[in-house]
């Protein structure tokens, strides 16, 4: 049976729900001679034969892999790109070598092919890891996180190799064998010297640190005089320096999984402490962070006792849910809460709108359009309406408090560095995988 004959056999197997993997092993069969023509029809099959087909490719090995880089190869784009894609990140060991040589290849969508090839391939792929390494620093940002992607894929074998790269070279590739290190998970099996050269790096880094617009989501703060004291207040350990951007990359992956001796499992968190940004302290910690109210309160008796103040702001746009706080001395001072329905306890501060101000009455009184949310919030108020004000948003409390993350910027005075702690006492940074931007 010719091969169109079976392409219209496995289309049909798949309507009638059949078993097709007779179809497809008689279309992988003829070996490099199919491959030409299984190639071109990756673009007019359906959707739903398209995986069969693409499994003969698989079948068909080098030769496959070969026809089907020569036909993305045509044109930066063409009309079946999309099917090529997954055709070449399908193949299995046989093809490694094809791998690597397409790493080489002029075409940046072919490049990006063979890395998710090489990360499918997992720990088969750790051959390749010299030439994966270079695009760490990839101009493209996809690029580099798709080699991040294959690196981590490769995972805890690759270690060794790395190892003996930063011990003895290439001098070209001991950076990023560094990189490599930190994303599976190994930094912590760096010679002394790699270890005393990244804190010097660090030491540099923090010195000419500026500051740049932070995270909006959730957040603590606590005066810079007194910052000290939340270290103990909120049970952290492990504590070393870091700049802003250090401290940033380290929340995009600021949890580990650990395993004890006895095989109990548990989880350990990351937490950042900003550097003094006019004369306050940021606390960013989204995994550790309580997510109920009275939770919430009880970090901030713990943290405002051993700093004098703390505040703490969280806003999720998603549920339209917010919380402002502010405790002193270990007391609990204001609080407005929304989920659903408003809550504020304590009385209002100085700066809060009274609801019988005329503020509203004056645009340019406001920063912003918070005043139609309260004014709905207030519709849904059941509770002693004297603790209610129109100051029901987080951006206004942040800036009358202590200071917005978002407006940090080249005006914010920075003093000191920041710092990164982990919850567990046992657990230290090396524990997190991920490579940190200093």
């Amino acid at each position: 049976m010719n091969q169109s004959a079976l392409l219209a056999e496995l289309e049909q197997a798949l309507r009638q729900r059949e078993t097709t993997s007779d179809i497809v092993r008689r279309l992988a069969e003829p070996g490099a001679a199919a491959a030409p023509g299984l190639v071109a029809a990756v673009g007019t099959v359906s959707r739903s034969a398209f995986p069969e087909l693409r499994t003969a490719l698989r079948l068909i090995g080098p030769p496959a892999f070969d026809a089907a880089l020569a036909a993305r190869a045509r044109a930066e784009t063409v009309p079946d790109w999309w099917e090529l894609g997954h055709v070449l990140r399908a193949f299995d060991e046989r093809c490694l070598p094809q791998y690597v040589a397409a790493l080489a290849h002029p075409m940046g969508d072919i490049r990006r092919q063979a890395l998710g090839g090489l990360q499918n391939l997992k720990e088969a792929a750790a051959g390749a890891l010299p030439d994966v390494l270079p695009f760490l620093a990839d101009p493209d940002s996809y690029m580099r996180y798709t080699a991040e992607n294959t690196v981590r894929a490769i995972g805890a074998d690759a270690a060794p190799e790395l190892l003996a790269i930063r011990r003895d070279g290439p001098a070209r590739l001991r950076r990023h064998a560094l990189t490599a290190l930190a994303l599976i998970g190994h930094a912590g099996a760096l010679d002394p010297r790699d270890l005393r050269a990244l804190e010097r790096l660090i030491r540099i880094k923090t010195a000419t640190d500026t500051p740049c617009s932070l995270p909006d989501h959730q957040w603590l703060a606590v005066p810079g005089a007194t910052y000290e004291g939340l270290f103990e207040a909120m049970g952290l350990h492990h504590r070393i320096p870091c700049t802003l951007s250090m401290g940033l990359s380290a929340m995009e992956r600021d949890t580990a999984e650990v395993t004890a001796p006895d095989g109990t499992r548990r989880t350990a968190y990351r937490v950042f402490v900003t550097p003094e940004l006019d004369g306050w302290r940021l606390v960013y910690a989204d995994a550790p962070f309580p997510q109920s109210v009275g939770e919430f309160e009880d970090v901030l008796r713990r943290v405002s006792a051993a700093c004098g103040e703390a505040q703490a702001f969280s806003q999720d746009e998603h549920s339209d849910s917010m919380l402002w706080a502010v405790a002193l001395n270990g007391i609990p001072r204001r609080r407005y809460w929304r989920h659903m329905y408003p809550e504020w306890e304590g009385d209002p501060m100085d700066w809060e709108a009274r609801l019988d101000d005329d503020a509203e009455d004056d645009p340019d009184d406001k920063e912003d359009d918070s005043d139609d949310d309260c004014e709905d919030d207030l519709d849904d108020l059941d509770d002693d309406a004297s603790l209610a004000t129109l100051e029901c948003d987080v951006a206004v409390a942040a800036r009358a408090l202590s200071l917005h993350p978002v407006q940090v910027g080249p005006r914010t005075i920075l003093r000191g560095h920041g710092w990164l702690a982990t919850t567990d006492p046992e657990t230290g940074h090396t524990a997190f995988a991920g490579a940190l931007r200093v």
